[in-house]
């Protein structure tokens, strides 16, 4: 598994420093995220759909698929609930709805606005959920909340960068790359850091794959060392056909142990050159494949952030 991850990671590097996706970063990222009311499940789908479609329409979602430490949410409270006089009778709820803009990680605010909302409906849960339909993504107080969260992320990212990319060395330094790319690949272009972050992406996805890669070669040569034989040639050949994305050193040194075993058994297959042949067209077909699928490639290996929200 480690092995496909590392894969993955690979394109990520590739597509994020050699190439563009069809779609371009955003300036700044913001999830849109709710605690969920095992009460209100239509309504929490409801109020979630309208978060993503806030963030889309001002600019502000991800098109990496990556979540993002920045988030918006919503939090309501219920001013009044009454049954109508209707036959048959509804749930009649007015609220008072709270959006909230802020970095869910360290439980920072950076901007509010209120909403009052009224929803009619045959139970608790679709009124919640009428009145949450009744949210205007035009509204003039969510246009100033997103600006304001806006400007306090690029803030953020001015003074911070490059306490970012000291925390991703301290990731990698201790090999825990996945939280490493989880920050690098979250920083945005508005970062003064951003092509640092982008180079450094590249370096660390490097350092991984040629210790990885060193690894299958350490275990192809102790088989062929433990067995130099027949079965042994079998095996050390299957255990190197398992690397990825080998660099020009790595691909020489497996190259060798093939050779090695090639002349000890005195038998001249195209075992070496097949080796050698399925590399180069990885190597090749791997870059095409990062270009194409970089967001899921980067969502599958980064970590992911946790929320801490006190918000109300």
């Amino acid at each position: 598994m480690k092995k496909i991850i590392l894969t993955f990671i690979i394109a990520v590097a590739t597509l994020g420093l050699r190439a563009q996706s069809a779609l371009p970063a955003s300036e700044v990222v913001l999830t849109p995220f709710i605690v969920h009311d095992a009460n209100t499940p239509k309504a929490d789908q409801v109020l979630i759909d309208k978060l993503n479609r806030i963030v889309t329409k001002y600019g502000v979602s991800s098109q990496s698929d990556l979540t993002s430490p920045f988030i918006i949410t919503g939090h309501a409270i219920e001013l009044n609930q009454e049954t109508t006089a209707t036959v048959p009778p509804h749930t009649a709820v007015d609220l008072s709805l709270t959006l909230y803009i802020g970095n869910g990680e360290d439980g920072t605010q950076f901007a509010t606005c209120n909403l009052n909302l009224r929803g009619v409906g045959n139970s608790i849960d679709q009124a919640y959920a009428a009145a949450y339909k009744h949210i205007d993504i035009d509204n003039a107080e969510i246009q100033q909340a997103i600006k304001l969260g806006r400007e306090r992320i690029r803030e953020y990212y001015a003074q911070a960068g490059q306490r970012l990319i000291s925390k991703a060395c301290a990731y990698a330094e201790a090999g825990n790359y996945a939280d490493a790319y989880g920050v690098l690949l979250r920083i945005p272009p508005v970062c003064p850091q951003y092509e640092q972050a982008q180079e450094l992406v590249l370096q660390l996805v490097k350092q991984e794959s040629d210790a990885n890669n060193g690894d299958i070669i350490a275990r192809a040569r102790a088989a062929w060392s433990a067995s130099p034989n027949e079965g042994g040639g079998a095996q050390a050949r299957n255990i190197l056909a398992g690397m990825t994305n080998a660099s020009p050193k790595m691909r020489t040194q497996a190259e060798a142990l093939m050779k090695e075993i090639s002349t000890r058994l005195q038998k001249a297959d195209d075992a070496e050159q097949k080796l050698r042949a399925t590399h180069e067209a990885n190597a090749h077909a791997e870059r095409l494949a990062a270009i194409k699928a970089a967001t899921q490639i980067a969502r599958a290996q980064a970590s992911q952030p946790v929320y801490h929200i006190s918000w109300w």
